[in-house]
Order: C-alpha cells, then structure tokens, then sequence
C-alpha cells in the first residue's frame, strides 16, 4: 500500500487521516461521507488501522489500497508542543520560606525564624531614585 509520502513510523505515531466512504440516505440514494480519525499501526499486507474520532478504540477500522483516502491536515501544526500560560491558572501558590512557623487560618502573617535575612527586593525598588532639580523662579 502506497502510505503517500509518510513513513510507517509516522503513519503508527498516529497520523490524521480522512476516510470516504458512501453511505445510504434515509431518503434513498447514497451519498459520500468523509470520516477523520488516527492511525494506529501498519501492515503491508492489511493496510493502515485507523481510530476514527468519535469511536470507541476497540472500533478502529482497516483502511486499503481500495479505499478513498487522503491525509488530513494536522490543525495543531508545529505548535502541538507549545504550552499556554494562561494568568492565575495552574499558578502553584505560593510557599513560606523553609523554616517558617506557618500562621494556619489566625490571620497572622508566616514568620521568618531568627537570624534569616529577608529576602532582596525588586531591582527597581533598590535602585536610588534619580536626583530631581527644582527651580524656585
């Protein structure tokens, strides 16, 4: 079976493919229905095994040679490894210091056991601030 410019590794690392195949209608007649889904595996001598979406895994269906088929476009793309951060979702709140007495729901602040430095602050809050001139005219 021609795999049309895969490789059979690609095609079991689960390519996206479109399948055809002509249905009857409740009206009478038939007509042609596209179907996405995965491949799963290879044999030259069955074909390719696809999972379609939608189906249960133990529904997967095997595609031929005699089948109309093409690969589908994969909508991710190269960006199916790209995480989004999203602002406050999935932000691990924040944790005392090592070594700090935890405050539990009193309302009080965690303290830092003696003999800690306190943390630096910000760059821009340690910076001097610039020298202003003031006329009196």
């Amino acid at each position: 079976m021609d795999l049309r410019g895969k490789t059979v590794r690609e095609v079991e690392a689960g390519a996206r493919i479109r399948v055809w195949y002509e249905e009857e209608q409740d009206g009478g007649g038939k007509a042609r229905v596209a179907y996405l889904g995965t491949t799963s595996a290879y044999s030259a001598a069955e074909g390719l095994r696809v999972l379609f979406d939608g189906y249960d895994e133990s529904e997967q269906e095997v595609v031929d040679a005699a089948d109309e088929w093409e690969w589908a476009p994969d909508l991710l793309g190269p960006f199916d490894a790209v995480r989004l951060k999203l602002r406050g979702v999935g932000r691990p709140k924040p944790q005392p210091p090592a070594g700090a007495v935890d405050a539990g729901r009193s309302g009080k602040k965690a303290r830092l056991p003696r003999g800690t430095p306190k943390p630096p602050l910000a760059a821009a809050a340690a910076e001097p601030a610039a020298a202003v001139s003031v006329s009196t005219r």
